[in-house]
């Protein structure tokens, strides 16, 4: 990009996962408030992620996470954020940079975003900006009906609700 370029694309990116970052740090220190709970769909490969062999083997390219009623110790910082999960009843601990968010859901609210995948350079422009947050309203809705996780938390693929290309 040269200097007299602006990326749009990468600055809406960047102001959407300050969204994110903020409704986490309400979650962390408020708690979530009445139905809240959140999906958040991230990159397991991606650099900075830091989750058990086990969960990693299982969810190879993509993972998601319900932060509902079994949380804890969720940390925020600028790069992103960590939180302990029970899987099989276990406590595990995640850390994953925001940079590897791909989806947000509040399907309480009917609140979606997704995000383009990264890659080193930064943004994948395989993805247009147009094409990056088509139907949020849609996948909330599709989320509402599905079911409350189980005890020790269950995660849950967005695949079915994604844009097929």
């Amino acid at each position: 990009m040269s200097a007299s370029e602006i990326n749009y694309g990468e600055l809406m990116q960047a102001a959407l996962k300050g969204v994110v970052r903020s409704a986490l740090e309400i979650a962390a220190t408020e708690g979530l408030p009445d139905r809240h709970h959140f999906y958040i769909t991230f990159q397991t490969e991606h650099p900075g992620v830091a989750i058990a062999s086990h969960l990693k083997a299982q969810y190879a390219e993509e993972m998601t996470i319900v932060l509902q009623h079994q949380f804890d110790a969720l940390e925020i910082d600028d790069e992103g954020f960590g939180v302990t999960l029970r899987f099989n009843r276990r406590p595990e601990r995640l850390e994953i940079p925001f940079d590897a968010v791909t989806a947000f859901v509040d399907p309480a609210v009917n609140f979606a975003l997704h995000f383009q995948p990264q890659n080193e350079e930064g943004l994948d422009n395989s993805i247009s900006p147009a094409d990056q947050n088509q139907a949020p309203i849609e996948s909330a809705q599709a989320l509402e009906g599905a079911s409350e996780p189980a005890e020790g938390g269950t995660v849950v693929s967005l695949d079915a609700f994604r844009n097929k290309k």
